[in-house]
């Protein structure tokens, strides 16, 4: 069997844990939960980009298997970076908000990686990637190329998939968007902490510059 076949076996019996956990933490604007590796088994938390001193934050709730998702992350989030982002201007927090199967497979693979920057990397791949993966005949065999792609291990990718203790995080993640934040779609953003209408680069600037 080939490297690839067994990470397609390994995702196919991939069984996402029951979206039905609690979360023992809140987050307020100004205060993260930075990623980071949790015993060698997938990077944890949400991920943060720019500095801490930055005076606004951007938060962002998606899903992989949103189409929005991958347009804001491909088309909308490289603007934002660029202009507020990498100026100091504006710290941006991604946190996973996972719908189904493939969400959980794909948000899994994305961290089964040496850190958060490469997690960062990944994350943007898998979205950009979106049409590849998510309109395959077969998803998990498309989703173990991308990972094969980009240098993830049979042993390290398949401990990442079947950690129960890493679907459980995903799970809280999401479900705690649910109760502090009343999400019921994606992506949706926050700007220091009041949600935005929808998730055009003006509606985000706007917002970013009245925060200031």
């Amino acid at each position: 069997m080939t490297y690839k076949a067994v990470i397609t076996a390994v995702l196919l019996a991939f069984a996402p844990a029951v979206f039905a956990q609690d979360h023992d933490h809140d987050h307020k604007p100004g205060e993260t939960h930075e990623a980071v590796e949790d015993d060698g088994i997938g990077v944890r938390g949400e991920l943060v980009y720019g500095e801490k001193t930055a005076k606004v934050e951007v938060m962002e709730y998606g899903s992989f298997t949103c189409p929005h998702c991958a347009r804001f992350t491909s088309e909308i989030f490289p603007k934002l970076k660029a202009d507020f982002i990498d100026t100091g201007k504006v710290r941006f927090i991604f946190r996973n908000f996972v719908r189904d199967r493939y969400d959980m497979a794909v948000a899994a693979i994305s961290r089964c990686t040496a850190g958060p920057a490469e997690t960062k990397e990944l994350t943007e791949v898998f979205f950009q990637r979106q049409n590849d993966w998510v309109r395959a005949n077969n998803p998990y065999e498309v989703m173990a190329e991308i990972a094969v792609e980009h240098g993830l291990s049979k042993d390290k990718l398949g401990d990442c998939i079947s950690s129960r203790s890493l679907q459980e995080h995903l799970v809280e993640m999401r479900n705690f968007g649910i109760e502090s934040y009343q999400i019921d779609e994606v992506p949706t953003l926050f700007v220091n902490g009041a949600k935005i209408k929808g998730y055009s680069y003006e509606a985000l600037k706007e917002a970013i510059e009245a925060a200031k």
